[in-house]
């Protein structure tokens, strides 16, 4: 790295060379090292305007992208709980559980567990009357 960094420096100080860009009425005389520098700084701020304007553009996505990951995450935890109690027998706070999973997940699947729930429920609720 440092005999690149050393050959670069003595080829710019060596070089005379210069560009001439000639518009009819114009003149523009500027040294080669001069445009190099400004070619490779021209370069680089177009390559990181695109790259942020292409971050912009995909912004409103990431944002929705991760709102649905989260309004997920919360259904499948409600889910899990509904899970739990049902486990430990507690059909009222199962059935409000799987509803609300289902508010956030929005599966038809879901429906069917409730109508489930609420059937096990009704079903208890005759056995011991």
């Amino acid at each position: 790295m440092p005999l690149l960094l050393a050959g670069l420096v003595w080829l710019a100080s060596n070089n005379e060379g210069y560009v001439l860009i000639v518009r009819t009425p114009y003149r523009i005389q500027i040294s080669f090292n001069f445009f190099l520098v400004l070619y490779v700084l021209s370069f680089l701020g177009l390559h990181y305007s695109l790259r942020f304007v292409h971050f912009l553009r995909w912004l409103p996505f990431k944002r929705r992208s991760k709102k649905e990951t989260l309004r997920l995450k919360a259904g499948n935890a409600a889910l899990l709980e509904g899970m739990h109690a049902l486990a430990e027998g507690d059909l009222e706070k199962a059935e409000a559980s799987a509803k609300l999973a289902q508010e956030l997940i929005q599966n038809t699947d879901l429906e069917k567990l409730i109508q489930a729930l609420a059937a096990a429920k009704n079903k208890q609720g005759l056995l011991f009357k």
